[in-house]
């Protein structure tokens, strides 16, 4: 060895072990301020994506001078296809056949995602969810979606007192017969700054799953929600495609049961609560632990009550 050199030993393996041990030991200090990052950017993107509804919201009021139908019953039509002009969808809009229910060609495909309903739009979606979902439950694929409509604080099917969201049925008659209804904003007699205009709803977690919420192109899917419980709370039920039992679901977190009073409560995956837009445009984060009677208050129209503290 020449003079005036040293030779430096290998790691041993204790120190091998040490250094491993202190960078697993940052990863796991790091991974959750990432994953905080990440979902912070997640409900940014899903406040503007619910901002963009709102505002297709009004720029339709300002047409029409009234909000759109959430659905009509004939043709089968919901209020996605009612703003896509509004949402910088103008070319479907135009490709769409208004005379035809949302399940025939061009407006869906059979076994197909070229229809024009099939096609994932990044405004349907809260990045925080599962963006892209489709349904592919029955043979008219079609895109789903996180943000629905407030239908106030009745069941479905059963309105008593009559329904009294910015959105809803006057009458029931089942899906078969139901009539709904048109407001204006300046009908929304509570204040549009005290009114739920739209909410998110939780997608299942696969694009086969028999579960109609986010099943925002078909009439008798869940373009909805109703504060009949308050945020991510309660078991949903529906009498088209829920499943059968509490216990077949899978996720444990949105239980959805058989049922006939058709109801969803607003859900997120969001820490916490969900973003809703109010009728005034705004956009607020609620929290899970509103109390009912002010999210109820919330989501009716016309009924005069005072709104508590949120």
């Amino acid at each position: 060895m020449p003079h005036g050199t040293s030779r430096r030993s290998a790691f041993t393996l204790i120190e091998l072990l040490v250094v491993i041990a202190i960078i697993a030991i940052l990863i796991g200090l790091l991974l959750p301020a990432v994953q905080k990052v990440r979902e912070a950017a997640a409900r940014s993107q899903c406040t503007n994506n619910l901002k963009q509804w709102a505002l297709a919201m009004h720029n339709y009021h300002d047409v029409n001078q009234k909000l759109p139908l959430a659905e009509n019953r004939t043709p089968r039509v919901t209020f996605y296809v009612s703003l896509w002009p509004y949402i910088e969808q103008t070319a479907l809009y135009n490709q769409y056949n208004l005379t035809l229910g949302f399940y025939q060609a061009p407006n869906a495909v059979a076994n197909s995602t070229t229809g024009l309903i099939a096609t994932p739009v990044k405004t349907y979606y809260c990045p925080s969810d599962r963006p892209g979902a489709i349904w592919t439950a029955d043979q008219y694929y079609r895109a789903r979606g996180n943000y629905v409509v407030n239908f106030g604080s009745e069941l479905l099917f059963t309105p008593t007192p009559p329904a009294d969201g910015p959105f809803g049925w006057t009458s029931s008659g089942g899906y078969g017969g139901y009539v709904p209804y048109q407001k204006t904003l300046v009908g929304i007699t509570d204040g549009t700054s005290n009114t739920l205009m739209m909410s998110e709803l939780r997608l299942p977690q696969t694009d086969n799953a028999p579960d109609v919420r986010g099943d925002v192109f078909n009439d008798q899917g869940m373009h909805w929600f109703m504060a009949v419980n308050t945020p991510n709370a309660g078991v949903d039920q529906s009498s088209v495609d829920c499943p059968a039992t509490a216990a077949a679901n899978p996720d444990p977190t949105m239980i959805c049961t058989k049922g006939g009073a058709n109801w969803a409560s607003a859900r997120s995956r969001h820490t916490g609560g969900v973003n809703a837009a109010l009728c005034d445009g705004s956009i607020q984060f609620f929290s899970n632990s509103i109390a009912l009677s002010t999210w109820q208050a919330l989501s009716t129209a016309t009924t005069g009550e005072v709104i508590g503290a949120y």
